[in-house]
């Protein structure tokens, strides 16, 4: 997958579509106000905003909030935060960012 690909994710029972590209990246520093780097050190805002980007990016409808909320859904249906981490790096992975060279290996 490349950053204009989507991948399809299951959370909270629902299919999701999910896309990490440049913009969405830059719109979760934005938001953060940090880089990725440093927003990594607050494990609940960090996991919430990479879900976002991902998902905001083809449904631009969706907030933090919503996004917020999902991950709670996800967690009262039986998973976990880590679950949620787990998918975010696959799909920053898949597109390019963040360990692509470890993930070919």
């Amino acid at each position: 997958m490349n950053e204009n690909e989507m991948k399809t994710v299951r959370v909270a029972g629902r299919e999701w579509n999910l896309r990490y590209t440049v913009n969405s990246l830059c719109a979760l520093e934005d938001r953060a106000g940090m880089s990725i780097d440093r927003l990594m050190d607050r494990q609940f805002s960090a996991t919430r905003l990479l879900l976002w980007a991902g998902l905001a990016e083809l449904q631009p409808e969706l907030t933090v909030r919503d996004v917020g909320a999902l991950i709670g859904e996800h967690i009262a249906r039986g998973g976990s935060l880590e679950d949620i981490v787990e998918l975010c790096a696959d799909g920053l992975r898949e597109a390019g960012f963040f360990g692509r060279e470890e993930a070919e290996a």
